[in-house]
């Protein structure tokens, strides 16, 4: 009976543990959150040289499978696509599954942009697939970003 009685109490303790919300999990989700939303908050200053500036210097960017190595090589993209965006709000994100761990923090995120080109109004939309990277002097860049995405007049 005494086994039986110290089996509950280990069973309730585990369980009201696996209960209980993890800080470092809500922790480290803030940290994904955080990065993401700066930046998208620099997508929308149109600043081309500080969209770069969010990669590592040998960061690999993929936009529907077309490789672009490089911080130089992204900031020569981003210098053509920024004057493109619309408005100081124009590029919108949204966090999906995210995987954190101490030096390398994953995430997948589906985006939205509103784009000019000429007279016409584009939307475009995405999903992007973010590795960001603890770098050595302990900020985060990106080392990776995968997309796939599409525009279309509106």
């Amino acid at each position: 009976m005494k086994t039986i009685g110290v089996f509950f109490i280990l069973f309730a303790m585990l369980l009201i543990a696996g209960c209980n919300p993890k800080v470092a999990v809500k922790n480290d989700l803030a940290l994904a959150d955080s990065l993401l939303k700066a930046a998208d908050n620099v997508f929308n200053t149109k600043d081309a040289q500080q969209m770069a500036n969010l990669y590592a210097e040998d960061a690999l960017f993929i936009a529907n499978g077309k490789n672009i190595w490089s911080r130089d090589s992204i900031y020569a993209l981003f210098k053509s696509m920024a004057p493109l965006l619309k408005g100081d709000s124009a590029f919108k994100s949204y966090m999906g599954l995210t995987t954190v761990s101490t030096d390398v923090i994953q995430m997948q995120k589906y985006y939205t942009a509103e784009l000019v080109m000429g007279n016409t109004n584009l939307k475009a939309k995405g999903v992007g697939f973010l590795t960001w990277g603890k770098q050595s002097d302990n900020s985060w860049k990106i080392i990776m970003f995968v997309e796939f995405a599409d525009m279309k007049p509106y």
